[in-house]
């Protein structure tokens, strides 16, 4: 029995022993994070009193801490420090209660709010949220994130899809944000193609290739109008022959070297026609060949028994023709 009660005794000992031992830390720290704070240094000064707090937790750390924040600007960890410790007054009957709910009461229009909407469909126990590195649970995802003013990095994941975002929030402002949805799935779908029955394959003549075709109607054209040329000398032959010899008749009297001067002019008119005839005749009769040499050059592949072509003596000149 003395042996149990002694064993006792070292234990609360001990006990006894680190707790002011870490009193005697935590105050320690608080020093030095208050001496931090009158420099401003709040980064510094708000992680000593969060380490103090840890070594000797109590109301008193947590207003601290508030505190801290509070001037530091970081208003949404200011106000869960301050509700928090508010609860703990509560839970003690702590005479300061009243005092720090009035303090938490005059922060809470200041705070911004973060209001995350789960896209519709989704089932928020799937969705994972951060703010700044800070997990929010899903259970809580409903309710406005307090957090502090100036731009949020949110990162989320839903299923296999994960994404972030930057939002700037204002002190005292409320900011909605809808989280993106998940790209839809679609089943996919067999499709079983029927293929028609093919088409016996109709084999249509094939066109004869006539390369000379072009060249013999260009010769059969070429020669027709050497033809007409040829036809117009004629007449012009024939007219200049009759008003030459009309004029030595009624003017000249029959002699060419008795012609007055009617007669002069009108046989000169008719060796005028008539040496125009001449030359019209040339080249009626130079077309005639040239359609000719088209004609009969063309390439030999092209021609068939079909084609035909001719040159006849009529009695006035020649007769040209053809069938291609």
């Amino acid at each position: 029995m003395k042996t149990i009660l002694t064993s006792l005794t070292v234990v609360c000992v001990v006990i006894g022993s680190a707790r002011a031992d870490n009193r005697s830390k935590a105050d320690e720290l608080f020093k030095r994070a208050k001496k931090l704070l009158g420099e401003h240094k709040y980064s510094e000064a708000c992680q000593k009193f969060e380490e103090s707090y840890q070594l000797d937790p109590g109301i008193g750390g947590q207003l601290n801490i508030g505190k801290c924040y509070e001037e530091w600007g970081k208003l949404g960890k200011a106000y869960r420090a301050y509700a928090e410790a508010e609860r703990q007054a509560k839970s003690a009957n702590d005479p300061r209660q009243g005092k720090i709910h009035d303090l938490v009461t005059s922060m809470e229009a200041s705070v911004p709010r973060l209001l995350i909407h789960v896209p519709a469909g989704v089932d928020p126990s799937t969705v994972s949220v951060s703010i700044d590195g800070q997990p929010v649970p899903s259970s809580d995802l409903a309710n406005p994130q307090l957090v502090d003013p100036g731009p949020k990095q949110l990162d989320y994941a839903i299923g296999k899809m994960k994404k972030q975002k930057t939002i700037a929030v204002e002190r005292g402002g409320t900011v909605e944000v809808t989280l993106d949805a998940p790209p839809a799935t679609t089943e996919k779908t067999t499709t079983v193609s029927v293929e028609k029955p093919e088409k016996p394959e109709t084999t249509q003549p094939a066109e004869v290739d006539d390369p000379g075709r072009t060249q013999r109607i260009a010769g059969i054209a070429v020669g027709a109008v050497g033809i007409a040329g040829f036809g117009v000398a004629s007449y012009l032959a024939l007219s200049a022959r009759s008003n030459y010899n009309s004029a030595l008749q009624s003017d000249c009297m029959g002699m060419k070297n008795a012609c007055n001067a009617a007669g002069l002019t009108a046989t000169h008119d008719a060796r005028s026609r008539a040496n125009l005839a001449t030359i019209v005749g040339g080249i009626g009769i130079a077309a005639v060949a040239g359609g000719v040499v088209l004609y009969l050059l063309a390439p030999e592949a092209a021609r068939s028994n079909e084609h035909a072509f001719y040159v006849v003596p009529t009695g006035n000149g020649l007769a040209f023709g053809g069938q291609y």
